[in-house]
């Protein structure tokens, strides 16, 4: 009986000494929680907390649940992708861009439906490239550092009245989701 407890705690030591060895290696590869896949379902997954707090009226909770959509760090980020004076310059716009299409959003859906719960599809339109098609002849900021910019197609619908509505917006990935950077035809750098 000794001899088996004797056992069973070199046992754990063992196991003890490996995790506390290998637990920072483990620790950096483990997915973030909050990760979304990088394709349309990811996208439709980000938007689950924000349609739930519209469907309670929860002012606090759609501004969280919206939040997901802003870049983290975003001041850093600019500066990472742009020359100083235009990080600077679209940092401190940023703010602004996504709460307009927030606040943009909740006026379609009151308009569709106020109240009523509403689902969302999402469908990728592809990539945006800044100096091909449209987007060669846009007098904005072109990044110093490649951006890629992904554009969806959003259909929200009232799941009470079936009326349904499309909103146009522009992605890029950063830290395992999809962060908001301008609606319509490009990014809010174009404009």
């Amino acid at each position: 009986m000794k001899e088996k407890r004797t056992q069973l705690w070199i046992g754990v030591a063992s196991l003890l000494v490996v995790s506390l060895s290998f637990g920072p290696y483990m620790a950096a590869a483990a997915p973030k929680e909050e990760a979304y896949k990088q394709n349309a379902d990811g996208l439709e997954k980000e938007f689950e907390a924000f349609l739930k707090a519209y469907h309670k009226g929860d002012d606090a909770g759609m501004e969280q649940g919206f939040g997901i959509f802003r870049i983290p760090d975003a001041k850093a980020w600019f500066a990472e992708h742009f020359s100083p004076e235009e990080a600077e310059r679209l940092s401190k716009a940023y703010a602004r861009e996504v709460n307009d299409a927030m606040n943009a959003l909740i006026e379609d859906m009151n308009r569709a439906g106020a109240g009523n719960k509403f689902g969302v599809h999402c469908e990728a339109r592809g990539d945006v490239a800044p100096g091909t098609g449209k987007a060669a002849t846009v007098a904005g900021v072109l990044p110093v550092k490649p951006v890629r910019v992904e554009q969806f197609v959003m259909e929200f619908q009232a799941l009470g009245t079936r009326v349904k509505f499309l909103f146009i917006a522009n992605f890029v990935y950063v830290d395992g989701a999809y962060r908001f950077v301008g609606g319509g035809g490009g990014p809010f750098w174009w404009k």
